[in-house]
This record gives C-alpha cells, structure tokens and sequence, in this order.
C-alpha cells in the first residue's frame, strides 16, 4: 500500500514498514508531523529557488544574473535533498512551513509579479526560465539517483520514499530513538504500529483515505 502526504506526496513504502518506523516516535512526534517534514524536505529545491528569485529581482540584477542563480540555487537545494544534507539550521523546518501554500501557485505568483516591477518583463522570463531549467536538471539528478539507489538495494527508491526515510532520521535523531531504519519482525506486527495509524485516521482521515494498494 502506497502512502501519502497531506499535500498529495506519493511515497512508495510497505505499510507496515513505515508505520513501524513512525511508531518508534509516537506519541512525541505523530505521523501527520513526519509525513509534514517529508514534504518540507521535498520542496527545499523549491524555497531555495523562491529565495534566490526574490533576492536577486529586489536587487535588480541583470536578468540573466537572476535567472542564472535561481537555477543554480534549485540544483544546490537538490543536491541537499539527494545527499540528506540538512547541516542550515532551522531549514528543515522553514520549508515545512512554505509547504502550508504550497500548491496554490502562490509562490509562482509572487515571483512573476516580483520580477516584473523590479527588473521588468524580461526579469520574468528569465525567472521562470531559471525555474525550467532547475526543475530539468534536479529532475536529471533525482532520476540518476534512482537508478543507482535501486541498482543498490534491489528495489525501487525515488526522491519521496528517500525524503520520508530523512524526515524520519530528523525526528529520531531530536528525541534520541536509533535513525536505523531496518526494522525487525515483530515492529512489522499490525498490533506494534496500528495505534499511530489509527491516530492519523481520527485526526485527518482525508489523509488516510488517500492511502493506496500499490
């Protein structure tokens, strides 16, 4: 059965197995709060972009200078993601919060607006060129970490079921539980983990009722 997160998040993992890593933290941290940083972690590339896009239009760079850095500040946020470099105090938790509009085409919004009283129409274009060509490359990098994940370990890893495996390790490693994500036999056990489960269903069952067989 597929999960996933509040905002949509598909996160290709057994069941079982994540609620077994999430039951290791309840009730100090719920489920809803893990699946929460798993899309802030997913959408650092994003606030990264959205930063520089917004810096670099207020300074009223040339606007190949801004979408130049824009794309290079989505691949840096990539990068971060794939290497489960979370070191930026407090940016974990930052882009959890931009995640809460996420979604509304806000950001996207923002951006284009802000560009075009700063540095003009062509600012515009060369933001959300910078944002293409981000998404092509981050894209390219996700897709060649995939491959050698899976290459690896001998099942399918995308970019969500990884950033679920480090929003767990962030929570774990702040209340002191092992970031060891091999579970035993007896954490797979539906009566070990049904209890956290069944938090999330009380507590926002629109999330649960996305839930998936595959």
């Amino acid at each position: 059965m597929a999960l996933f997160t509040p905002r949509g998040l598909k996160i290709r993992l057994p069941l079982n197995y994540a609620f077994a890593l999430m039951a290791r933290l309840y009730p100090r941290v719920s489920a809803f709060r893990i699946l929460k940083t798993t899309e802030g972690i997913e959408l650092i590339p994003v606030l990264f972009t959205f930063v520089a896009a917004i810096a670099t239009c207020s300074f009223q760079l040339h606007p190949i200078a801004c979408g130049g850095i824009v794309a290079g500040a989505g691949i840096v946020g990539t990068l971060i993601t794939l290497n489960g470099f979370f070191a930026i105090p407090g940016l974990v938790g930052l882009s959890t919060v931009f995640s809460y509009l996420y979604g509304f085409g806000i950001y996207f919004l923002t951006m284009g607006i802000v560009a075009f009283f700063t540095t003009g129409i062509w600012g515009v274009a060369a933001v959300y060129a910078g944002l293409l060509a981000s998404f092509i490359a981050g894209q390219a990098l996700e897709f060649r970490s995939a491959m050698s994940m899976s290459k690896a370990l001998g099942v399918a890893i995308t970019a969500s079921e990884r950033n679920f495996i480090n929003a767990y390790r962030i929570h774990a490693e702040a209340v002191g539980v092992t970031t060891d994500v091999t579970v035993s036999d007896g954490e797979l056990i539906e009566s070990n983990w049904a209890h956290v489960l069944n938090d999330l269903m009380q507590n926002w069952p629109e999330v649960v009722r996305r839930f998936t067989p595959d």
